[in-house]
């Protein structure tokens, strides 16, 4: 016996809803799926980014060297409504001199435009949580104080990652929107790397790279 969606109670759908991760895509399904979410959940809508392009700069230390991943999604010159956000990543570790026993070769994986759309969300929760943290007028020092050693910690064991993030030119501005976001906590970092990182995302496909 199948069970049809259209016979489920509404508040045994309301109940699956909650434990999925994206309630905004479920919408899609059925009207009455989409009256369901609008009436019963509070859907976080998103800025996209300027130009429908973006690039992330990010780099994590670890041990005596530095994981670069370099992230370009959507293309401001040829908009396809269907995949805007589908982009790539180069990966490239970083060593110093005197650890370099051969050239570092880049690797280059592509990402689809849900790997694109899931780091623009993310990017969107930082700043917003980086805002809200700066707008407290009534800061804890002792918190404050903490908060920076801890920093220092995820730093100095390489759980940490710096993030840099460039828009697209937008309507008002013909120029590129460089933002420097800092540092990730552990568990930004850890989330971020979740779609960055090819070892991590199976959805990731290896690319050539030219040869100059």
């Amino acid at each position: 016996m199948v069970l049809s969606v259209g016979l489920m109670p509404d508040e045994v759908l309301v109940q699956i809803m909650q434990a999925h991760s994206g309630k905004s895509e479920t919408r899609a399904v059925a009207p009455r799926c989409r009256e369901l979410v609008d009436t019963n959940f509070l859907i976080r809508h998103v800025r996209p980014p300027n130009g429908k392009s973006f690039v992330i700069d990010f780099e994590i230390d670890v041990h005596e060297s530095k994981h670069l991943y370099c992230a370009k999604f959507g293309d401001p010159c040829q908009a396809v409504e269907n995949d805007d956000l589908a982009g790539s990543v180069t990966f490239a570790r970083w060593l110093p001199a005197y650890l370099r026993s051969k050239v570092q070769q880049e690797v280059v994986h592509s990402l689809q435009e849900s790997d694109g759309c899931a780091l623009w969300k993310f990017i969107s929760k930082v700043r917003t949580h980086r805002e809200r943290s700066s707008s407290e007028d009534s800061v804890d020092s002792t918190a404050s104080t903490a908060s920076v050693a801890s920093s220092g910690a995820f730093a100095a064991c390489g759980k940490a990652g710096h993030l840099t993030v460039c828009e697209g030119k937008s309507q008002e501005s013909m120029e590129n929107r460089r933002e420097v976001i800092g540092r990730l906590s552990a568990v930004e970092t850890d989330m971020l790397l979740s779609v960055l990182d090819h070892r991590r995302n199976s959805q990731a496909q290896k690319m050539a790279v030219a040869v100059a």
